[in-house]
């Protein structure tokens, strides 16, 4: 499925461009006491894989959906790993899988190739409906090699809750990094690529409006830096 170029603006470029509505309005605190255990109930592992086209469903025997802004080809596995195959211009792409209930935990091994910080990965759960007018969802976190922006989706746009550098930025040399969000409430723990913690609160993300996780390409310049996925989970 296709969005339009409004849709990567509304779901994945806005979180960079910074044309976000209700900007900055959570609180990021110190992550304190255990973190929930939330059960996996999708995982894929893409490492290691020969090149060629998506598969139909992941490990556990779960379709995928994807969606395309902008961009003409699926993410497919080359060099061992998902990559998005986007065209050197603002673009998305979206590979979604059904969880059956809220997400309250999506997480994925990320890598960044070369390029400008405007590339980024995100995790998202959203309700999955095709015209982006209509999607929201309780979760949209963006990863990029030196920051992350965590948000929601409201009326298909993307809602700025906090954002954050890294204390040293991401190498961009295509060696993977678990990053993972958690709901807890009120609260998001954000394992960042990095190896950092931190905690997110905004009473949005206890809403549970996303059912479907979704794991973003994103491309905001012909010189954006590219993400690829060596795994992806959701619980």
């Amino acid at each position: 499925m296709t969005l339009s170029r409004r849709g990567a603006l509304g779901l994945g470029g806005a979180a960079l461009l910074g044309v976000l509505a209700g900007c900055g309005s959570g609180a990021v605190v110190p992550t304190a006491g255990a973190v929930p255990d939330v059960p996996l109930r999708r995982h894929t592992r893409w490492a290691g894989r020969p090149d060629g086209p998506l598969p139909a469903a992941g490990d556990e025997g779960v379709p995928f959906t994807t969606l395309l802004s902008n961009a003409t080809a699926p993410p497919s596995l080359r060099g061992g790993v998902l990559v998005g195959n986007l065209p050197a211009a603002a673009s998305a792409a979206y590979l979604t899988q059904p969880v059956g209930a809220p997400v309250r935990r999506i997480g994925a091994r990320i890598a960044f190739g070369p390029g400008s910080t405007s590339g980024s990965a995100a995790l998202v759960a959203w309700n999955g409906a095709p015209s982006v007018d209509r999607v929201e969802g309780h979760l949209h976190m963006v990863f990029t090699p030196d920051r992350w922006i965590a948000g929601v989706l409201a009326g298909g746009q993307v809602r700025e809750i906090a954002r954050a550098d890294y204390g040293l930025a991401l190498p961009q040399d295509g060696t993977p990094r678990p990053v993972e969000v958690i709901t807890a409430g009120d609260a998001v723990v954000l394992r960042l690529p990095d190896g950092t913690t931190t905690t997110v609160r905004d009473p949005r993300f206890a809403s549970g409006t996303g059912t479907v996780a979704v794991w973003e390409f994103y491309r905001d310049a012909e010189d954006s830096a590219a993400v690829t996925f060596a795994e992806t989970w959701a619980g």
